[in-house]
């Protein structure tokens, strides 16, 4: 055996990893292991989704879910618009608690139409784990991906500037290589600014979209400002460009524009189905309809830790980054393995509180990336190791209560729980 130098042993000790690592990325080039869709036309080619170990630390937090909650949430809006359609919108990772624990806790449920989502990945997702209802994509899609799309039997939300703005044409292609008709439905713009097909070009779109036999259009959406009185006007430029587009012998299909506020605002406008999203998971994005509860929402998520460190303050002293909170008093500080990399809102310190033993807290401070500092007052009413709800489904506790107290968007409070946190199913009776 020839001797190896020092020199060539640092080289092959430094170049291995790196080895490692070249040959995990040519192996995900091949096979996708991680469960996810690259799309053809990325930048690179290769997605390389990072892996965490499945191991959680005891006190790391945790989020616990209320499929009951869940079920009876679906249950209350369908009795509430008189048991029309509900399409149930779990975007977002449903709005954080997990796209496909949501739908199949909600697939067995009655008046339920349907799943919506926005990106393609959520709606292959729902599919390859064996969702079988109907599903609507309401995000944009180009030509290549959409035949992916549509061979799961997924349908697709369109509108003027989807595939180069021939949508048409590119969608006739597609019915005649699949030999069947794909259903779609429109997404019109009646004053929200956003996506969608506007009043003067509509007409024509529906056209282009009836002009041949490929294409079924099953449905059109709008979606409302949430300002009253320009909701109002949309609704108004909705039933008129319908009635419109009926005069020309072109089934719209059904109509559909209510998420949950216009839901709870607007009976008159619930159309032919209604999309409720974060209503569902027990959530009013108001507080004004919090107060009035009329659907008797129940939060169907909490989010846990456990206290990580307890120590004590005497007054005049400090903690946190900045010397954030300066004790007026003596007192105990409480330490949550909780941060804003976590998606815990930093906005939370100074406004927002947490139960622990049953008794309610401050947050003070500043909510670093990875903790948060919690005044418990008087030595021996909190121990390390104890439970800390940040929020549930109790009252003082919901989510609701801390958006309000912090002025923060009940939206921001959920959908930006980070994936990492572990769900865990807490099934109750209803």
């Amino acid at each position: 055996m020839m001797p190896v130098s020092r020199r060539a042993l640092l080289q092959t000790l430094l170049l291995a990893p790196l080895a490692k690592i070249s040959g995990l990325m040519n192996a995900s080039a091949v096979a996708d292991t991680s469960g996810t869709h690259s799309s053809p036309s990325s930048p690179t080619g290769i997605h390389v989704a990072p892996q965490l170990s499945s191991v959680h630390g005891s006190h790391d937090p945790w989020i616990e879910i209320r499929p009951d909650h869940l079920r009876h949430n679906a249950r209350r809006i369908h009795s509430a618009v008189e048991e029309r359609p509900v399409l149930a919108v779990i975007k977002n990772d449903g709005y954080g608690m997990g796209l496909v624990p949501s739908a199949r806790t909600l697939e067995s449920v009655d008046g339920l139409s349907g799943f919506g989502v926005v990106k393609l990945n959520e709606a292959i997702t729902l599919r390859e784990q064996g969702i079988r209802k109907p599903i609507l994509l309401m995000g944009a899609v180009d030509e290549s991906e959409l035949e992916e799309a549509v061979r799961l039997g997924i349908t697709p939300m369109v509108h003027r500037s989807m595939m180069n703005g021939a949508a048409g044409a590119s969608l006739e292609r597609l019915a005649a290589r699949l030999e069947r008709r794909i259903s779609v439905e429109v997404k019109l713009d009646t004053g929200l600014g956003r996506l969608g097909v506007r009043d003067d070009e509509a007409l024509d779109f529906y056209s282009e979209l009836a002009g041949g036999d490929g294409v079924r259009i099953q449905g059109a959406m709008i979606t409302f400002s949430e300002d009253r009185e320009h909701d109002a006007q949309q609704a108004r430029r909705f039933e008129s460009l319908m009635e419109r587009v009926r005069e020309q012998g072109i089934d719209p299909g059904r109509m559909h524009a209510a998420s949950t506020t216009p839901l709870l605002r607007y009976p008159e406008f619930h159309y032919d189905m209604v999309r409720p999203g974060i209503g569902l998971y027990g959530v009013y994005p108001q507080a004004e309809q919090r107060k009035d509860d009329s659907l008797d929402l129940r939060p169907a998520f909490a989010l846990r830790c456990r206290v990580a460190d307890l120590r004590p303050l005497k007054k005049g002293e400090s903690a946190g980054y900045g010397r954030a909170y300066v004790a007026e008093r003596d007192t105990w500080l409480a330490t949550l393995p909780l941060g804003h990399a976590d998606g815990w809102q930093r906005d939370a310190a100074g406004c927002a509180r947490v139960r622990i033993n049953g008794e309610h807290y401050p947050v003070v401070g500043s909510v670093s990336a990875s903790h948060t500092l919690v005044d418990v007052g008087k030595e021996g009413r909190v121990r390390i190791g104890d439970q800390v709800t940040i929020f549930d489904w109790e009252s003082g506790s919901r989510p609701e209560e801390i958006s309000e107290a912090c002025d923060i968007s009940n939206y921001d409070l959920l959908m930006h729980l980070s994936s990492r946190i572990p769900r865990y199913m807490k099934e109750e009776n209803s």
